[in-house]
């Protein structure tokens, strides 16, 4: 079989430099190419053709997921994409993934798990770190429960949370008192509370509310 070839991305030379001479170590791996920002790894990309990006998200010019977004959209076949990044943001993980990103593995992950990541995305899987994926679950139970309720009702409950009384809700909205009332009495039994207070204390904690 021929190696998998790879480019590598992160605006760090040093990093670049480190990742390039341990993969060189493999004969199932060739670095075919290195860029320094998201510009330079579309650029690259285009015309190395790599079979494998490795891609940091934080880079200067084009983030990485702006380069996720412009090599899902270029309308070619374009590597398939492990980002590596010392970020475990839930958002920018879900973000990513959402983006195209075949894995994500973490900076602090060892050797032995970035090169099973490498070799498990270049056969066509995904690989994603332990920690990854409790932030995509965690990130998914939040879409979850956000969908519990209606974007009306996440309007109404945003007001009440900003201090507004029921009359000033209805008022802003231009809807009637008994309908502000109503769509409370759902959001209560939506979320299993009782009380305005309680309401908007499980929507913060569920990430209904930001």
């Amino acid at each position: 079989m021929p190696p998998v070839r790879i480019l590598i991305v992160d605006d760090h030379a040093v990093v670049r430099e480190g990742l390039s001479s341990m993969l060189s170590q493999y004969v199932d791996f060739e670095v075919v190419g290195e860029a320094a920002s998201g510009a330079d790894a579309v650029r690259l990309s285009d015309e190395l053709k790599p079979d494998l990006m490795l891609l940091d998200l934080q880079m200067p010019e084009m983030d990485g997921l702006e380069v996720l977004k412009r090599l899902g959209s270029s309308g070619q076949e374009s590597p398939r994409v492990v980002v590596l990044s010392m970020h475990d943001d839930e958002e920018l993980v879900a973000n990513a993934v959402r983006a195209g990103a075949h894995g994500y593995v973490l900076k602090s992950a060892s050797r032995n798990d970035l090169v099973a990541a490498l070799r498990h995305v270049a056969a066509g899987g995904q690989r994603f770190d332990e920690v990854v994926v409790r932030a995509l679950l965690s990130e998914q139970r939040k879409e979850d429960h956000a969908a519990l309720l209606s974007e009306r009702e996440v309007e109404i409950l945003r007001l009440i949370a900003s201090g507004c009384s029921n009359k000033q809700v209805a008022e802003r909205l231009y809807i009637s008192l008994s309908t502000v009332k109503t769509h409370l009495d759902d959001v209560y039994r939506k979320l299993g509370v009782a009380d305005r207070a309680h309401a908007v204390a499980v929507a913060l904690r569920l990430g209904i509310l930001e």
